[in-house]
């Protein structure tokens, strides 16, 4: 048994260190992109970016305007996704852009949620603000996974007065949309916001043509 033990104690430790290495290739590593990187993937992603947010403004306005907070409540659930894919899908150059989501540490919606990158990128938008600093206007990742190198762009979205029907404290929130929320979003933690407000980030991932 003892000679046994003797050959199988190393082959398992070599699986085991295998194992770990093969964890650890999966996992994320953030780096800085170079000048000349973020220049060219800025030049891709801040049009993106920009158009999204627009789009998803102008329709809760439009859907503000016609039916009130329950209906922007459900622009953000139904029609945004839907106008996500259309700017990712009508992004230049075709096919760069992989991924395009807006993501937060206080979540309406559990499919926003940020991965490691993303958490990342966050923390330092979380720490500017608690210092009262004034947040970067975008932010740029080089991630390395597996071998393969993508990059992601990040811009900030702030709380505008249009979105403080649903999103500001829950006493200042009417009964309809207190009642709703409740029901499509029962863990919402996106209340309790004020004008102005870090509410998160757009988030482009792209790969360099």
């Amino acid at each position: 048994m003892s000679a046994l033990l003797s050959i199988l104690l190393p082959l398992l430790l070599v699986l085991s260190v295998q194992h770990s290495s093969a964890q650890a290739q999966d996992e994320p590593v953030v780096l800085q992109p170079t000048l000349a990187e973020s220049d060219r993937v800025r030049a891709i992603a801040q049009p993106v970016a920009r158009t999204l947010l627009r789009t998803i403004r102008e329709e809760l306005t439009h859907a503000l305007a016609k039916g009130g907070p329950v209906d922007a409540i459900s622009v953000c659930q139904i029609q945004a996704p839907a106008l996500t894919q259309q700017v990712r899908d009508e992004a230049r150059p075709s096919g760069a852009v992989f991924s395009l989501k807006r993501t937060s540490n206080r979540l309406r919606n559990p499919a926003d949620a940020p991965d490691p990158a993303e958490r990342q990128a966050l923390q330092i938008y979380l720490e500017a603000e608690s210092r009262h600093e004034p947040l970067p206007p975008d932010l740029l990742q080089k991630v390395e996974t597996a071998g393969k190198t993508t990059y992601r762009y990040y811009q900030p979205i702030r709380v505008a007065a249009l979105c403080l029907s649903c999103h500001a404290d829950p006493a200042a929130l009417s009964s309809d949309v207190k009642a709703l929320l409740r029901e499509r979003y029962p863990q919402d933690q996106a209340v309790g916001y004020r004008d102005g407000d870090f509410r998160g980030l757009v988030v482009v991932g792209l790969t360099l043509p």
